[in-house]
């Protein structure tokens, strides 16, 4: 039950820190919260969708399916956290831009939103299936489970709530800073995948802290839902975790200085 607890805890801070920080920037910039129900309904579907087919997926790019789509779908989640971190700065130094760039951004949103929720979803269905069903522990799976997502929801809230009590502004400067560290350590581990499916150079460690910090250990797992952790990163997975975090800087700079001509114009 312990480890039930863990993964699913887990699965599901990860898809709530990303979640809860996106509702709280929607909600700083005046957004209502609407576009989180396409975004529950696209990620539940595309979470088993991803669950039920993934024999066909994992047979296809000559047997390397499942690690090109899981790069894809974090990969695709950095650069709509780097869209959002555009729009974001783009809001608190022209607040009437969010007239022009609301539909961009709730796209961006749910998008985001989607894909994390397909992801940690499917993880957990097939962990549920394979644990609990196939093995026959349904109960200790089931229990355990239902206690992790329970954690993970009480943490999604109470980040939440915790950011929806600062100004908007802090809390929109607060929600680019995590925007920007998920979307890093989500590169990490796609770099991680790609290495798996021979894409990219499979690499020594430059270091190993696991001595410190087993990512098996209850910390080093939320560190790793939250932040991308790594006891022992590789070459490539630093220089990709290096280039997400520069990749969103880039985004956020073009987003202060994208309005200069309206206001010089003006």
């Amino acid at each position: 039950m312990t480890s039930a607890v863990i993964i699913v805890l887990r699965e599901v801070l990860e898809a709530m820190l990303l979640i809860c920080m996106l509702m709280a920037s929607s909600s700083a910039m005046k957004l209502t919260l609407r576009w989180l129900v396409p975004a529950l309904v696209a990620g539940l579907g595309g979470a088993l969708a991803y669950a039920v087919f993934l024999e066909s997926i994992s047979m296809s790019f000559e047997g390397f399916g499942q690690e090109i789509i899981n790069s894809s779908l974090l990969v695709a989640t950095m650069l709509l956290l780097a869209a959002h971190n555009f729009f974001v700065i783009r809001y608190l130094n022209s607040p009437t831009s969010i007239a022009n760039d609301s539909c961009l951004l709730v796209f961006v949103l749910v998008g985001a939103a989607a894909l994390g929720i397909t992801r940690e979803g499917s993880e957990i269905y097939l962990y549920a299936y394979s644990y609990g069903l196939v093995a026959g522990d349904e109960t200790s799976v089931l229990a355990g489970g239902a206690i992790g997502a329970g954690i993970g929801l009480s943490l999604g809230t109470f980040i939440y709530y915790g950011l929806k009590t600062l100004t908007p502004r802090h809390c929109l400067v607060l929600s680019c800073g995590i925007a920007l560290i998920i979307g890093a350590g989500m590169t990490s581990q796609a770099a991680l995948f790609l290495a798996q499916a021979d894409i990219l150079p499979a690499t020594e460690p430059l270091w190993d802290s696991s001595a410190l910090l087993r990512e098996s250990s209850l910390l080093g797992e939320l560190l790793q839902a939250a932040i991308g952790y790594e006891a022992s990163p590789t070459l490539v997975q630093i220089s990709l975790h290096l280039g997400a975090v520069l990749l969103s800087i880039a985004a956020m700079v073009l987003g202060y200085f994208s309005l200069a001509g309206n206001r010089k114009t003006a």
